[in-house]
Order: C-alpha cells, then structure tokens, then sequence
C-alpha cells in the first residue's frame, strides 16, 4: 500500500513539475526582455514557427479586410490565403528584428515597420509579457494548458473588449521551452492587415 502511496506522489510531483517548466520558461523570456537583451531573447524564440504563426493571422485577416473572405467556398479561401501570405511575408519579416520581438514582448510595443518605402504603422498594443506573468497568477495558471506534449499555450485576458485577448505559444526544443507563437488581438491584427491593404493601394470593407 505504502508502495502505492509513494508512486502517486512522485507521479504528482514530476507532473507539477512538468507543469511549472514552461512558466519558468517563459519568465526567463519576459526576462531577457526587460533587460533589453534581444541576443538573449531570441536564444528562446523558434523564428520559423513564430513567422508561420503571424503571417497566417495576418493573411487570415488581409483576405477578410478585402471583402472576399466571406464569398470563397474552402479549396477558394485555402487558395486566396496562401496568396495573401505572400502579401503578410515581407511584413512579417521586417518585424522579426531582434529589436523588434524584443520590444513586442517587453513592452507589447510593434511601432512601425518599413515595407519598402512605405511604412505600416500599429497604433494598439498589447500588455508585454512581462506583464502577463506578473498578472494574475491564478488566472494564467488555471487558463493555461498543453495542446501537445511539447506544446504549451499561456491565454491573457485583458481588461479591455475580446477582440483585445491574446495567447503566447510555447514549444519544447531540447530543454529549452522557446516561443513559438503569438496569437496576437483581433483587433491589432485588423488593423495591421488593413494598414497593408492601403499601402498596397486597397481598400478595404467596413
């Protein structure tokens, strides 16, 4: 019985564990931030899976800020949205500076970012990381889960309006959990994606 006992709290104790990794994880991402330390912070970033990650959002919400989302069956939209990617790509790549991604999750801060001769600028922000993780604990601990057994997703609820929620993505690498993701705000990304949409000489729908 004894033997029981001990397995189920060494079971517990590794699965608390393997919870908390991905938190401490993540601290020391907010970290390097605060500090300013892009060489550090992008030590902790998968730039392929966070790229893919934004340029899919940003394509997603291009494709609807042209009014034809909505009027493509599915092999249509996959199409149109593989098309817009190519849209979202230089964007996504002039703002995956270490400078930049640095400042998105220090401060939540994208500012603007050059598409030739052209600047797209972002006026919403979002709560930098750091924030997150001195939030509300209980809430980040509670809200927070794994959707694969090296992937781990950590939600923000802001005070502001739903389309103002954002989730950071995690993914195990070796011993290093790195962020792989940013599901940035609806919001935010309506208007990036709009504000490529003008310089593209667009319009958009209401």
């Amino acid at each position: 019985m004894r033997r029981w006992i001990w397995t189920l709290v060494i079971l517990a104790v590794l699965a608390a564990a393997y919870w908390t990794w991905p938190f401490v994880g993540a601290a020391g991402l907010a970290s390097a931030a605060q500090r300013g330390d892009s060489a550090a912070v992008i030590e902790r970033v998968d730039l392929p899976a966070l790229r893919r990650s934004l340029a899919r959002q940003i394509a997603l919400a291009y494709l609807e800020a042209t009014g034809k989302g909505g009027k493509l069956g599915s092999i249509g939209r996959n199409l149109m949205g593989a098309a817009a990617t190519t849209v979202a790509d230089p964007y996504v790549a002039e703002l995956l500076t270490p400078e930049n991604i640095t400042a998105l999750i220090g401060r939540g801060k994208i500012g603007t970012v050059k598409l030739g001769d052209k600047d797209v600028a972002v006026n919403r922000d979002l709560p930098g990381f750091a924030s997150l993780l001195h939030g509300d604990w209980l809430s980040m601990l509670t809200g927070s889960y794994f959707d694969g057994l090296t992937s781990f997703v950590i939600p923000a609820e802001t005070r502001g309006a739903a389309a103002d929620n954002y989730a950071v993505h995690l993914r195990l690498d070796g011993l290093t959990w790195r962020l792989s993701g940013i599901d940035l705000p609806a919001s935010m990304v309506d208007q990036i994606a709009r504000s490529i949409l003008a310089q593209n000489g667009g319009t958009s729908t209401p």
